[in-house]
């Protein structure tokens, strides 16, 4: 981030509220007695610690999900090692649906291909019963 100093004040290109209160608080401060700006600065004080804490809950959240989606992922890649022959996202959905309620297609498939692209599981193609061609994925390609 540029910032540039123009007077006491340092400005940036994109400041945040952390910054604008940083700099409202030294305005007050400076110009002000402390004793008539402390209602002031004890309320810009309250709202930066709600910024920081707000952002630690988003932080601890964003933890979680992460997590929650290694898991799933695990899940994942179980179910294309315990398969028999090569098996769908559609099938590996069925697999780990009681464990994971949240999987979808989507989620198996960004998780599977993430594992192709490791080398860890191989992409094939096979036919279903009404001779479509479909992505399936294995552990060993044939």
């Amino acid at each position: 981030m540029k910032r540039e100093k123009k007077g006491d004040i340092i400005m940036a290109d994109k400041m945040t509220k952390k910054d604008m209160y940083a700099g409202i608080k030294e305005v007050l401060e400076k110009n002000f007695d402390a004793a008539d700006v402390a209602d002031y600065v004890e309320f810009i004080d309250k709202e930066v610690a709600a910024i920081d804490a707000r952002a630690e809950k988003e932080k601890a959240r964003r933890a979680a999900k992460k997590a929650e989606g290694d898991a799933l992922g695990d899940a994942v890649k179980v179910a294309i090692e315990d398969a028999e022959e090569p098996i769908t996202a559609e099938g590996i959905v069925e697999k780990v649906i009681d464990e994971f309620p949240e999987a979808t297609v989507a989620k198996v498939r960004y998780r599977a291909s993430k594992f192709v692209k490791d080398g860890v599981v191989a992409k094939v193609e096979v036919k279903t019963g009404d001779n479509r061609k479909v992505v399936a994925y294995t552990v060993d390609a044939e």
